[in-house]
């Protein structure tokens, strides 16, 4: 029995320090192919860069809802009381190095407050530069056309928009946006803006997103909610409000 005993010790010793062997071989096997899935993440990223000839960059898009009431405005203006508007904002720069080519193209639709009426504004920024910052943020600039007005409260009009922009930071990201624009025809909207002289109307965004950052097979990213000020002027009238909404960040690994 003893003997018996000792072997049925030996053999059970023998299967614990085989299973043992069997998990050591098994982790080092799923680290092994962990690194070289990040390897081939890695290379996928470098040949996609390559086979674009170099070419990499930054997109970003912006789900916004904004409304804005008239704060200030003369006797006889012809602005409605408030103004609010949903809609999107894609953007992307692309280029070689840290500089590269900026376009753009947003959109919203809404209804004024007041003198009801449906209200759209529209733009596109096929023309600009941009600079990338650090690993998802950029600072651009766009020129391109655009077109605008409210049903019965705002003159349709065409403009000429430049437009800056700023987005720095991961999870907690800054969104900067300025704009003037230059209008063709619509003459009770030209000289617009009691602030700038130098254009017929202006507008932008000063907000704070709160989400997370991310490197998923080796692209930064990022996401998350925003909130912050709105302010426009337009038609002589000053206007400033809320705007709120949803933001995604893409980048390529900057370019040293």
């Amino acid at each position: 029995m003893t003997a018996r005993a000792a072997i049925f010790a030996l053999v059970v010793c023998a299967s614990a320090a085989a299973r043992a062997d069997d998990t050591d071989e098994a982790d080092e096997a799923d680290e092994t192919a962990q690194a070289a899935e990040t390897a081939d993440t890695d290379d996928l990223v470098e040949s996609t860069g390559d086979s674009t000839g170099g070419v990499r960059g930054v997109a970003w898009m912006h789900y916004e809802l904004s409304a804005v009431h008239g704060v200030q405005a003369p006797a006889d203006a012809m602005a409605p009381q408030t103004l609010a508007l949903g809609g999107a904002r894609v953007h992307g720069v692309l280029g070689k190095g840290r500089v590269g080519y900026h376009l753009g193209f947003d959109f919203a639709f809404g209804s004024t407050v007041g003198r009801a009426g449906f209200a759209y504004d529209v733009a596109l920024f096929p023309l600009g530069i941009g600079l990338r910052l650090g690993r998802t943020g950029v600072l651009a600039l766009g020129v391109g056309g655009q077109a605008s007005g409210a049903v019965g409260a705002i003159d349709d009009a065409l403009a000429v928009p430049v437009e800056a922009l700023l987005e720095a930071g991961g999870g907690l990201r800054l969104l900067v946006r300025a704009r003037a624009a230059w209008l063709v025809g619509a003459d009770g909207r030209q000289r617009g803006a009691p602030s700038a002289t130098f254009a017929d109307e202006i507008e932008g965004m000063l907000a704070l997103r709160v989400g997370h950052a991310y490197k998923d097979f080796g692209l930064p990213s990022g996401n998350g909610y925003f909130v912050g000020a709105a302010f426009r002027e337009l038609a002589g009238t000053r206007f400033a409000g809320l705007v709120i909404g949803y933001s995604v960040d893409l980048a390529t690994p900057r370019p040293q």
